[in-house]
């Protein structure tokens, strides 16, 4: 603390640092130092250190007690919207803005559908800028694009099932922050018994001479300085257009929807940081996975609704240097484990929405995964016992993996992985405050997600308090 004393009409400046115990008391040694302090200036000084203990005293007093308490007291307030994930009222500074918000937020009402379900997303400052836009179906078009010229802070945008063409893709282009752009199939996903996916629209259906965007569109972001991914799932893309992914010097990130011939992986390999690709909407052959063995710098490897052959997963290991896989909503079961060979650096595997119910997990032991998704898969009370041969796991996703009750969790299985760092739960609606007391045994976690559970809000509040270093998350 520094503190300026008054000496003969000018001011001594005293730099004293007072140390104190757990409890803020002032120690001994700083009463010492403040023995030292000329007389004539103690009284005032004693004033300044008084109050500057009280707030110690009050800072200790008022810590959070606990991860989770202060994990929420360091967020920011988000900015405020006219309903989730709306239009934020003190973010339209001009008539063009806000005409070209309320057309987005207007556009994404689809066939049978009441209300829209665009999604912005705005930044949490005085002013709020949007920054992320998020909308379906057959009003989003060439002309709801060109308004974008009115919004020149957003830098992710993701369109499913656009009625866009290549002119609606060159207005985007223009967006001068753009970094990540999405355009992809509207989700279908459904698996009987389970909670819908959120954003899932399966009984939509696409109107079959909709515009579509081409590969040509690409020559448009050919030199951005800010385009880091670009995922072109619902677009109509040749090997050839791939060309002009090299003169995009940021980008890291490509989802195709083409086949991966030579040509391509030729194009890809000239992309200098590019190391992310995701393939899907078709069958995936193991001649492109061993295509894609010949470029070395690829890291990750997402493959989304496909299918893939015992071929297919056993070509996977050829792939030298990835380190995340994930296949997700690609048919596989316990048996067709057996098939799956790992990339040999592989820390992080995603096997989300297939039909794995356990005792296949055998086939992953014995490697060094870090990371393991399971969401929306078929584990149970009793096959979760598979779970513990996986020693290596630090992060164990089991979201919407509904037929795990509190029954699972009162085995103990889970609470014995204590190699676990974080654990997800989301949407296990059978998981409840009746399971509490062995909820609270997960105290060696760093983050547990229990959002979507049937734990009610005192329940979380238990858990909180039971596991003050876990960040419990509702």
């Amino acid at each position: 603390m520094t503190i300026h004393l008054p000496r003969g009409g000018k001011f001594l400046t005293c730099r004293i640092r007072p140390r104190t115990r757990h409890d803020g008391i002032l120690s001994t040694r700083s009463l010492y130092e403040l023995s030292c302090v000329p007389f004539f200036s103690l009284g005032w000084l004693c004033c300044m250190l008084a109050i500057s203990a009280a707030t110690a005293v009050a800072q200790t007093v008022s810590a959070p007690a606990t991860k989770t308490d202060a994990i929420k007291a360091a967020a920011k307030p988000p900015a405020v919207t006219t309903r989730p994930f709306g239009v934020a009222p003190a973010g339209i500074t001009s008539p063009e803005l806000g005409e070209a918000v309320k057309a987005m937020d207007d556009a994404s009402i689809l066939p049978g559908q009441k209300n829209t379900i665009t999604r912005l997303r705005w930044s949490d400052e005085t002013v709020p800028k949007l920054w992320f836009a998020g909308l379906w179906g057959p009003k989003v078009d060439d002309a709801l694009m060109a308004m974008t010229s009115h919004t020149p802070d957003l830098w992710s945008v993701e369109l499913h099932e656009p009625h866009i063409d290549d002119e609606g893709m060159r207005s985007l282009a223009k967006l001068p922050k753009l970094r990540y752009l999405v355009v992809s199939p509207i989700e279908r996903y459904v698996k009987p018994g389970y909670s819908p996916v959120m954003y899932c629209f399966p009984n939509f259906t696409s109107a079959p001479d909709r515009p579509r965007v081409t590969g040509k569109s690409l020559e448009a972001f050919a030199g951005s300085a800010t385009l880091e991914s670009l995922e072109l799932f619902d677009a109509v893309i040749a090997s050839t257009d791939l060309q002009f992914l090299a003169s995009i010097p940021k980008l890291s990130s490509v989802g195709l929807p083409n086949a991966i011939d030579d040509e391509a992986v030729k194009h890809l390999q000239s992309c200098k940081r590019l190391s992310n690709l995701s393939l899907g909407y078709r069958e995936i052959t193991a001649d492109e996975i061993e295509r894609l063995a010949q470029w070395k710098t690829l890291r990750r490897l997402a493959i989304t609704h496909a299918t893939l052959s015992d071929t297919a997963l056993e070509a996977l290991a050829k792939l030298p240097n990835v380190d995340t896989l994930e296949l997700i909503d690609c048919g596989l079961t316990d048996e067709r484990l057996a098939h799956l060979r790992l990339p040999p650096k592989t820390v992080t595997l995603l096997l989300g929405r297939n039909e794995i119910a356990g005792p296949g997990l055998v086939h992953l032991a014995g490697g060094n995964l870090k990371t393991l998704g399971l969401e929306y898969n078929n584990l149970d009370d009793d096959t979760i016992r598979h779970l513990p041969q996986l020693r290596t796991l630090k992060k164990l996703f089991l979201e919407y993996c509904e037929k795990l009750t509190d029954a699972g969790i009162r085995t103990g299985v889970l609470q014995g992985m204590t190699h676990l760092e974080e654990l997800r739960l989301r949407g296990m609606k059978k998981v409840t405050d009746a399971s509490l007391d062995d909820l609270v045994k997960f105290g060696h976690l760093k983050t547990i997600s229990v959002r979507s559970v049937g734990i009610t809000n005192d329940g979380v509040e238990r858990m909180k308090k039971g596991m003050p270093e876990t960040h419990v998350f509702r």
